[in-house]
């Protein structure tokens, strides 16, 4: 096991975009594919970065995981990967945040290593929710999910029903051009016409 201090990160890359209809992390955002950006962003900040699911080349990936409980969703990412996880502390992605920045994930794994004693993980809360797919899980989660898992429960929040979870919930400042710039972390690209209002607005 690495020093409490280190985190591993995860990309959550097993599913079939059913939604949306192609593969979303082969989107661009201004010439780069999304999940090249998850994978840059998040190699600055932790000591291994993983795909589980889908494998895609990339020099800065230290491999990719396959689902090994397949077609439950991100719970069986989340389960494998804390399976094979090598530190305490996780950080798990969405392959389709294309805003994300290292300075957001080095913020929160501050923030979950501050409450490493009292909790189990770190869901940040934004305005528009919980962001259970841009969160830090211990290794103990694993216990959680193997839990959830043999229920047949496969939403996210059944990890936190079953371990202790901090929500962490981030509220903006009236007007405040650093939160804007903070909360754009957080836009994911789910439908198709999300991707369309993406390009209007910012490509």
């Amino acid at each position: 096991m690495k020093d409490i201090e280190s985190a591993n990160a995860f990309i959550l890359a097993g599913g079939k975009s059913r939604r949306f209809g192609e593969d979303k992390a082969l989107l661009l955002n201004r010439g780069k594919r999304f999940i090249d950006i998850v994978i840059e962003s998040a190699a600055v900040v932790c000591s291994a970065v993983y795909t589980v699911g889908r494998e895609y080349g990339h020099p800065r990936l230290s491999g990719c995981y396959k689902d090994e409980i397949s077609g439950i969703g991100p719970i069986g990412g989340i389960h494998t990967a804390l399976k094979h996880t090598d530190t305490n502390m996780n950080f798990f992605v969405g392959i389709d945040y294309p805003f994300i920045d290292p300075g957001i994930i080095r913020y929160l794994l501050a923030m979950a290593l501050d409450t490493c004693s009292h909790y189990d993980g770190l869901v940040p809360v934004m305005p528009d929710g919980a962001h259970p797919l841009f969160a830090f899980y211990k290794k103990i989660c694993l216990h959680a999910t193997e839990k959830c898992i043999s229920n047949n429960i496969y939403r996210l929040r059944c990890i936190a029903g079953k371990s202790s979870i901090h929500h962490y919930r981030i509220t903006p400042q009236i007007e405040d051009p650093a939160f804007s710039r903070f909360q754009k972390n957080f836009i994911n690209i789910n439908h198709y016409s999300d991707y369309m209002k993406f390009i209007r607005h910012f490509l």
